[in-house]
C-alpha cells in the first residue's frame, strides 16, 4: 500500500480582503489584495504566492534532479509571468478564472553542457507538481532555461 501525504493549511479572514495562513508552526504569512482591488497591499495576492510557489517548487525539484544526474550548479534564479483575464475572477459567465498563460525562465549557473541542461529541464519539468498542475488545467506554460 503506498502511503500518502497530506498537506495541511488554517487560515483566518483578518479584515477587508487580508487573510492570515498558517501553516506547520511557521510564522504566518499574509495574503491580501493590492489597493486599487479594494485590499491594504499586506502581502501578495493568492496568485502571485501561486507564481512564487512555482518558482520555488521548481528550484526545489531542480535541485532534487540535479543531484539524481550529476549536475552541480553555483546559482539559480527564476522570473515567472502569470497572465489571465480578470473578467473571469469578477464573475463574467464563460471567462477562465485562472491563468491562461504562465511564462517561466529560468537562468542557471552551470557548466553543464546544452544537453545535459536539456535533460534537468525536462526532468524538472515531468516531474515538479505546481508546473504538472497548470499544464493538467490546460495553461500555456512557456518555459525557458537560459545559462549565466
Amino acid at each position: 500500500m503506498i502511503k500518502k501525504a497530506t498537506l495541511s493549511a488554517h487560515g483566518s479572514w483578518e479584515d477587508n480582503l487580508r487573510n492570515e495562513v498558517k501553516v506547520r508552526d511557521l510564522t504566518p504569512f499574509i495574503v491580501d489584495e493590492p489597493e486599487r482591488l479594494g485590499g491594504t497591499n499586506a502581502g501578495p495576492n493568492p496568485l502571485e504566492y501561486f507564481l512564487g510557489a512555482l518558482s520555488s517548487c521548481t528550484s526545489i525539484v531542480t535541485a532534487m534532479v540535479a543531484k539524481e544526474i550529476g549536475i552541480t550548479y553555483d546559482a539559480l534564479e527564476f522570473f515567472v509571468d502569470g497572465e489571465l483575464d480578470p473578467r473571469g475572477y469578477q464573475g463574467v459567465e464563460g471567462v477562465q478564472t485562472y491563468f491562461e498563460t504562465v511564462a517561466l525562465e529560468i537562468k542557471i549557473d552551470t557548466k553543464a553542457d546544452e544537453e545535459a541542461l536539456q535533460q534537468l529541464k525536462e526532468k524538472v519539468e515531468q516531474r515538479c507538481p505546481l508546473f504538472n498542475l497548470l499544464k493538467d488545467a490546460g495553461v500555456a506554460v512557456q518555459s525557458q532555461w537560459n545559462k549565466i
